[in-house]
């Protein structure tokens, strides 16, 4: 569906929905962004993320920089990937940007890039946060594990744990929420490695954040770059590079692909890039009473 330039009136906001880092039409993640002269109220963003029911809402003003606010159905939160990414496209397609920008987050400037299919962000710097006991994370989700995985960070604190086969775990979404939420992270990437070559590699992932209200995600960005800085940290890197692709969202029907790319010299992450492809799905507008604080 082509999608044409919208203002914001008093009609209300203007609404796009987009499928990011997709692999062709209804697939990927699903996001709104909707697009307003001022960000509504808080209680009004996320009490309209809630009604939308996806994993995040993207709320967007304009500016030199413009800001954008993020809410899943449960929280707000400051930074996550196919946000910003799917935000990114749409601001540039209609016109609140050019083809590489810089969007304002809770969680920091975030420089965005965007063509006529796809969109890419330069995420935050990488982290290494420590390590949490393996044993406690894969009893979360139906699986075994031992000694210590790493929680990495390019946005959220994101837990990466390798699994024989993440299509075979049976998460308890609850006791995810619970333990996420005490031990101060975002959500846990279940992977396994399918193909490797020297600095490149492809992972199938599932990703689980019911500490943020989203029990499983189609496809994760901020979970994908922080995957990225982990297998670079390990030895995957070649000459200072990795090339990542990771499939992620089969399992729920929602099938997509993240493309990482990581400077890593020395095997020390530097700077990590996420982007995919972005599918138009529909645009309207927000009722005015609905979007009023």
């Amino acid at each position: 569906m082509e999608m044409t330039a919208h203002h914001p009136t008093a009609d209300g906001p203007t609404v796009h929905w987009v499928d990011v880092f997709a692999t062709g039409p209804l697939s990927g993640n699903p996001l709104v962004v909707v697009m307003s002269d001022e960000h509504p109220a808080e209680g009004r963003m996320q009490a309209v993320a809630a009604e939308l029911g996806l994993s995040e809402t993207v709320f967007a003003a304009p500016g030199e920089r413009p800001r954008i606010r993020i809410f899943t159905p449960v929280t707000e939160i400051p930074l996550a990937g196919h946000p910003v990414v799917g935000a990114a496209w749409v601001l540039a397609r209609e016109g609140w940007t050019g083809a590489e920008a810089v969007l304002s987050t809770p969680g920091g400037d975030i420089p965005v890039c965007a063509d006529r299919d796809t969109a890419r962000m330069t995420q935050s710097a990488p982290r290494h946060l420590g390590d949490v006991d393996a044993t406690a994370v894969a009893r979360t989700l139906g699986g075994h594990a031992h000694g210590t995985v790493p929680v990495w960070h390019t946005g959220l604190p994101q837990v990466m744990i390798p699994v024989p086969d993440p299509t075979a775990l049976r998460p308890d979404h609850e006791a995810v929420r619970a333990l996420g939420q005490a031990s101060g992270w975002a959500g846990v990437s279940a992977y396994v490695i399918r193909h490797r070559a020297p600095g490149a590699l492809r992972v199938e992932v599932r990703h689980f954040a019911a500490p943020i209200g989203i029990p499983e995600d189609p496809v994760t960005g901020s979970a994908a770059g922080a995957l990225g800085a982990c297998l670079a940290a390990t030895g995957h890197a070649k000459d200072g590079w990795l090339d990542l692709v990771v499939s992620q969202g089969a399992s729920l029907g929602r099938p997509g692909e993240v493309r990482v790319r990581v400077h890593a010299p020395g095997g020390h992450p530097q700077s990590v890039q996420v982007g995919g492809a972005v599918v138009p799905v529909l645009s309207g507008r927000l009722c005015a009473a609905s979007a009023a604080g």
